[in-house]
């Protein structure tokens, strides 16, 4: 074994973070803890690591499950396209695989959601074959170590760190030396790394040149486009009004307030008009009850929400909700911000009348 992978294995066996997922190689827990883990910081998604495996501790509970109340327990994490394909690939292996994950990389890189990171990550803990798997952890560790000055979008960037990350694995434990690789990246080899406690920093080329903050090298950011996304607040003694909106290119299964994305304000009779044309709710006498920032990708959006002095939905595409409901189904946290930041400060709301 090299001496920078031992270097790094004693490192972890010391000052490893005792996650859940460290403390099993049973293939439902560690796909679950990765996919958790896409887009996603790890205080965040522990919580609903522990939650979901309490409510679904195998496999099979996902499969039997139907997908909306599965996407619900993800309410509030976002990227909900992962809990659909998680909830996919449950009935997929519980159909055709014996309700087992298959162990070679072809077969589970054509599981719906599992790509090469997850695949590698799943080889490596449960089944104990060295397997790249790279992500931005993983990935920004070894472009330091070896001086990776590559475009970070480039396949040439890629197929080099798996190279490398061969080549530094090889004879240590696949398991441990992927889990050491990603505890360096999330304690010590941060994006601001902290190279003076770095148990392999006497191996870092990066190091040694005084580049480590200069890679891997930053990817061009798409620029942030801003959006104004207003959503009609209708609401009865005891619920809400909510809609799915198949038509938006994120969130289409949540459920919301009536909603319309644009990247224009609206004035009040461009609002009746879209209301009307686009959902089949006819409203009188709108009024803006307050607004919120929210982000979603590249889009800095500022949400409104707007009430009407009177309403009539004309369409059955959505659904009065009760405040207690709404923990059960599949929502965004856009919701929960509007519900917790603006109607909270208000005693009371107008209450709306049908016409």
């Amino acid at each position: 074994m090299k001496h920078i992978t031992r270097r790094l294995l004693d490192w972890y066996h010391k000052n490893k973070i005792l996650y859940p997922w460290r403390l099993t190689a049973d293939p439902y827990r560690i796909w679950l803890s990765e996919i958790l883990l896409q887009q996603t910081r790890i205080p965040v998604a522990l919580p609903f690591f522990n939650r979901i495996v309490a409510k679904y501790p195998s496999l099979e509970d996902v499969a039997r499950e139907s997908q909306e109340s599965f996407v619900a327990e993800w309410s509030g994490i976002g990227y909900y396209s992962r809990a659909r394909n998680m909830h996919a690939c449950a009935r997929e292996l519980v159909s055709n695989h014996k309700q087992k994950f298959p162990s070679t990389y072809e077969q589970l890189t054509k599981l719906p959601g599992i790509g090469r990171y997850t695949a590698g990550a799943m080889r490596n803990v449960c089944f104990d074959e060295l397997t790249p798997a790279i992500d931005g952890n993983t990935g920004r560790v070894i472009a330091r170590l070896t001086l990776n000055d590559l475009n970070p979008t480039s396949k040439q960037f890629l197929t080099a760190l798996e190279e490398s990350y061969l080549d530094l694995g090889e004879d240590a434990p696949p398991g441990e030396f992927f889990q050491a690789l990603m505890e360096l990246g999330e304690q010590i080899c941060l994006p601001h790394p902290d190279c003076l406690n770095c148990p392999v920093g006497n191996y870092c080329l990066a190091f040694k040149k005084g580049m480590q903050t200069a890679l891997p090298r930053k990817k061009i950011r798409k620029r942030t486009e801003p959006y104004y996304w207003y959503f009609l607040l209708l609401q009865n003694s005891e619920s809400f009004y909510l809609i799915q909106n198949s038509r938006r290119n994120f969130l289409r299964d949540a459920w919301l307030f009536p909603d319309l994305l644009v990247q224009q304000k609206l004035n009040n009779g461009e609002l009746i008009s879209k209301y009307q044309n686009r959902w089949g709710i006819d409203v009188k006498n709108l009024s803006k009850v307050g607004s919120v920032s929210h982000s979603v990708t590249f889009r800095k959006i500022e949400a409104i929400v707007i009430q009407p002095e009177q309403f009539e939905i004309s369409n059955s595409n959505g659904k009065w909700i009760s405040t207690e409901a709404l923990d059960s189904i599949h929502t965004s946290s856009i919701l929960r911000k509007i519900l917790v930041g603006l109607l909270s400060q208000h005693s009371k709301l107008v209450e709306a009348s049908q016409t």
